[in-house]
């Protein structure tokens, strides 16, 4: 009996072996689309009302229409949720992740965007590896700065979540090389993002990251201020540079797949505070509650 998840491609639900997608669709192409990727901890979609609506926000800056709104894409996946469960596909992994890909459709003989699709639209689930992400939340990770800038607003929207993503694969590769993962920088030399994820450190008490404008809306990073809030934490989303780092008491990264994870060093830099530090240690903990999935337990 397998156990791989089924794909929800176009309206229907089938194997992944038997899901088709044309090969002059514009996603493979171009890479022109939007996606979005939610954790599912212990079978329960994590924060799935706030991916779908920053999916509708990159939608509408590509300017792509699927057959779908918000609220019918949702009883789509939860039933899609729900038709892999009943069919016995998710194993016994605590942590799956699940995808959701918009492209603008097959490309037509003119080969431009306004005469492409319909939208494809397809949702897709994966097990994650729950043991790498405690290990790391233990350990912390290694970033290095990637001497591939992040793109500024004024050549592509860093905001909108699209599946071009060779600008982020390039930073990756560069890190990779050195053995950690890719710190972005923008173009004036002000910390921008992760690769894959949002950074924030701390300095005295307080949180400080990046504001919008040249970085990725995170979903996390929006409930590390509600976090934040609820401890009372203060957050301030500010420019800074490596100088800044080099003065922080803790360093950590934010995405979904990970919630809070620490980061043990920025090329030659260390947090003071240890790993985790002890504000990093009290946001792990709110996730762990808001999640229910302690990480900590699977080390």
């Amino acid at each position: 009996m397998t156990t791989t998840p089924l794909v929800w491609l176009n309206g229907a639900t089938t194997e992944e072996a038997e899901a088709r997608i044309s090969p002059f669709d514009r996603g493979f192409l171009w890479g022109d689309g939007v996606y979005e990727i939610t954790p599912v901890f212990n079978g329960r979609a994590y924060r799935l009302a706030d991916h779908l609506d920053r999916l509708g926000r990159s939608l509408a800056y590509l300017q792509i229409v699927p057959d779908r709104d918000k609220a019918a894409l949702l009883r789509a996946t939860e039933a899609y949720l729900d038709a892999n469960a009943k069919a016995g596909r998710l194993g016994e992994s605590p942590m799956y992740r699940l995808g959701h890909w918009v492209t603008r459709g097959p490309d037509s003989v003119t080969m431009t965007a306004r005469d492409a699709g319909p939208a494809t639209v397809m949702m897709w689930l994966r097990p994650a590896d729950a043991g790498a992400v405690a290990r790391n939340q233990r350990d912390g990770v290694k970033l290095v700065v990637s001497t591939t800038r992040r793109n500024a607003p004024s050549s592509i929207e860093p905001r909108a979540k699209v599946t071009s993503k060779i600008n982020q694969i390039l930073a990756e590769m560069d890190a990779a090389a050195q053995g950690g993962l890719a710190l972005m920088l923008d173009l004036d030399g002000n910390i921008a993002e992760q690769a894959v994820a949002n950074f924030f450190i701390v300095r005295d008490g307080v949180l400080w990251t990046p504001p919008e404008g040249n970085i990725l809306e995170g979903v996390t990073r929006k409930v590390v201020f509600e976090i934040a809030a609820r401890l009372g934490i203060p957050v301030e989303q500010r420019l800074f540079t490596l100088y800044d780092v080099a003065q922080a008491d803790e360093f950590f990264i934010t995405s979904s797949a990970i919630c809070a994870m620490p980061v043990r060093q920025v090329d030659r830099f260390t947090p003071k505070a240890g790993i985790p530090g002890p504000l990093t240690r009290r946001l792990i903990d709110a996730f762990t509650a808001d999640t229910g999935l302690d990480f900590a337990r699977l080390n």
